[in-house]
């Protein structure tokens, strides 16, 4: 997941999180990065409208600890000023993880899992 964040800040403006209402977060145990998470608008969706939860990652030593629900909850905190609904595609054992934050599933789309609604 860190490879493909960078690669995609590599290539350029598009997956830089610096568009209106985009964000890119990281959590920190003193100073080295143990997690990210981000917010972007979806390259999927066709309305700027709609954003979606990006590059979630928590080094697999700090996982559980509660670091992704801190970095999904600052991903989602002012989404609602920017975005009506936040989209995402997780990987089936993440499923309860968002569901358990109030993401909902979806069905039959291959770009998205869940979707919240934030407007």
């Amino acid at each position: 997941m860190i490879g493909r964040l960078r690669q995609g800040w590599e290539r350029g403006a598009d997956h830089r999180f610096d568009r209106p209402g985009e964000m890119l977060a990281g959590a920190f145990l003193d100073d080295a990065l143990i997690g990210v998470g981000g917010r972007s608008i979806d390259p999927y969706a066709g309305d700027r409208r709609i954003g979606r939860v990006r590059h979630v990652y928590i080094l697999e030593g700090h996982r559980g600890a509660g670091i992704g629900r801190l970095l999904v909850e600052n991903v989602i905190r002012d989404a609602g000023q920017h975005f009506s609904r936040l989209n995402l595609r997780a990987p089936p054992a993440a499923f309860g993880f968002y569901e358990h934050l109030g993401f909902a599933r979806v069905e039959g789309l291959e770009t998205v899992t869940h979707h919240l609604l934030v407007a």
